[in-house]
């Protein structure tokens, strides 16, 4: 446990020299890889130079000016790779097996198709609108409503499917400045817009062999490869560290951190190279002397709290941490399951422009609330009118809140209890539950919540089950107290219980959904619940954000979980 108390001391001073805490810190801050950067601009030149041949010997002489074709071509080739970094092909851990990183490439590539023909519509559904209304409006509102219903059954695609709606609306405004009035030449074209994504798709599959299969990965070998350690071992192990032996993935094992085991000598005998380096308390020490860059986590036995500090200290210095999904097994239960050299696992890591992200999220908040709150507004007035009707009191709950940083806000909800409602029920349920003394159980349904709370009106209890009661912290969000999407903010007396390290979920803006809503929802473990706010921490993103904003409509739809 010693490695827990160090992960929760301040960084200065700590249970290390300032210079070791800089060494740490400068070797993991890596924003663009040499490999990385090698292949991003290979990708783009290749692509550029395939749109610009095309273009060029497409066109009649004279029929558009030089950078005209030079602005077109670019804006091509970053249509044509704009997939590449959601199915990680820039990724260390997948570039490196060629039949998935091909597998991938293929798919990536094939949303340009969709990308071009969405770009073909947009320029000629004006004139296919004025022909033929009735007709273009009827097959736009049945393909919204099928996508609608398409996202609870190819949820993983729908944000890919927006994403290049996205692309192609940007990609013709930008094509409008380089044209003016005049439509981009490949849409005119189709043959030698065909012709160009062919030349350069089977231009980035030949350089990316050459490139990875023999620059990086025999020639550059040595230069390329990454210290990882592994804690455990057990046979699980050693059966990762042979795994990445066996296939000659691009790292180095370093060794094992952990307990001895029974399978130490089957581990020595299969690994003879790879030994048992020490204790987790060791961990420290490790990742300076071998230059530890990823870290995987195998031991079962590791309780959650050390397991939870473990990631603390790992991802503050910068090191990605990996264990597989049968460790924490609520944690795929609707989660993204990433890949490590193939093997399925699950990946927590720093994100590297947490600022610039925050800021970003803060407009598009904005941006979708203030349109939310218009359109919701006869609803607001139905609400209010349906409780003032139930009970006297007033329409709106303001709850004191534990926020980002721990700061404290007023939470709004409409009111679904009587204004003499006493709040010792809750806070003896919450003690339990945060000390874990509520199994699943224990309530009927296996909803770790109260149930059947007397304090609750009448229509309390509708707006709880299809949770309308929170549609007052859209307020909330447009005041900058919450976000959309975060970890569901605490009251004052919950976090008074919190041990320090439940503490990290308070580290974002809250949200009025969040992981927690859409996995599990008032049926799983406190402590279940901390380790997917603290998965949502380290792996957000907008598209994670725009995955849980979706699966929030069903969750509601479905009244799972609501009480």
């Amino acid at each position: 446990m010693e490695l827990v108390n160090r992960a929760k001391r301040p960084t200065h001073p700590g249970p290390f020299p300032i210079e070791f805490e800089r060494r740490l810190a400068k070797r993991h801050i890596l924003p663009f890889s040499a490999y990385q950067a090698g292949l991003f601009v290979s990708d783009i030149v290749l692509a550029f130079l395939a749109f610009a041949g095309a273009t060029y010997l497409a066109l009649p002489a004279g029929y558009m000016a030089g950078w005209q074709i030079l602005g077109s071509a670019l804006v091509s080739a970053m249509v044509l790779i704009s997939f590449f970094p959601v199915y990680r092909l820039y990724s260390y851990h997948l570039i490196y097996y060629k039949k998935s990183h091909f597998v991938t490439l293929v798919k990536s590539l094939s949303w340009y198709i969709l990308m071009y023909a969405i770009i073909c519509f947009l320029y000629k559904w004006p004139k296919l609108f004025e022909e033929h209304t009735l007709i273009v409006g009827a097959v736009i509102f049945l393909c919204a409503s099928g996508l609608v219903v398409l996202t609870r059954f190819l949820s993983e695609h729908i944000g890919n499917f927006v994403m290049a709606v996205g692309i192609s609306f940007i990609a013709v405004g930008l094509y409008g400045m380089i044209f003016g009035n005049e439509v981009y030449p490949l849409v005119q074209n189709p043959l030698a817009g065909g012709a160009a994504f062919l030349l350069a798709a089977l231009s980035i599959f030949a350089v990316r062999h050459v490139l990875v299969d023999i620059v990086y990965s025999r020639l550059l070998k040595r230069h390329f490869r990454r210290q990882i350690v592994i804690i455990g071992t057990d046979e699980e192990a050693w059966r990762i560290g042979k795994y990445i032996v066996d296939t000659n993935a691009p790292f180095w094992v370093a060794g094992f951190l952990g307990p001895t085991s029974d399978e130490k000598q089957q581990m020595e005998a299969c690994l003879p190279s790879k030994r048992r380096l020490g204790k987790l308390i060791d961990l420290p020490e490790v990742i300076e002397t071998h230059g530890i860059h990823e870290i995987i986590v195998t031991d079962k036995d590791m309780d959650k709290g050390t397991l939870i500090s473990l990631l603390d200290y790992c991802l503050s210095r910068r090191i990605v941490v990996w264990f597989p999904p049968s460790l924490l097994p609520i944690i795929p239960m609707k989660l993204y399951i990433d890949r490590f050299c193939t093997l399925p696992m699950i990946r927590l890591c720093v994100q590297r422009t947490p600022e610039l992200f925050s800021a970003l999220k803060r407009v598009v908040d904005l941006l979708l609330t203030g349109p939310l709150l218009v359109i919701l507004s006869p609803v607001f007035l139905i609400i209010a009118a349906a409780i003032k009707l139930d009970s006297r009191g007033p329409v709106f709950y303001k709850a004191v809140a534990v926020g980002e940083g721990g700061r404290q806000f007023n939470m709004l909800k409409f009111r679904s209890m009587r204004p003499d409602g006493r709040s010792d029920l809750h806070k003896e349920f919450m003690k339990k539950f945060i000390k874990g003394e509520i199994p699943p159980e224990a309530n009927k349904n296996g909803v770790l919540k109260i149930t059947n709370d007397p304090r609750v009106t009448r229509v309390g209890r509708v707006l709880r089950r299809l949770s309308l009661d929170e549609l007052p912290q859209l307020i909330n969000v447009l005041k900058g107290d919450m976000s959309l999407v975060g970890p569901r903010p605490c009251l004052p007396y919950e976090y008074e219980m919190y041990k320090s390290w439940y503490r990290k979920r308070n580290s974002v803006r809250p949200g009025i959904t969040g992981l927690w809503q859409v996995a599990g929802r008032s049926e799983v473990l406190f402590e279940d619940m901390i380790l997917m706010d603290l998965y949502y921490i380290y792996n957000r993103n907008f598209m994670f954000d725009l995955a849980i904003l979706f699966e929030t409509i069903f969750v509601v739809l479905s009244k799972k979980g609501a009480w």
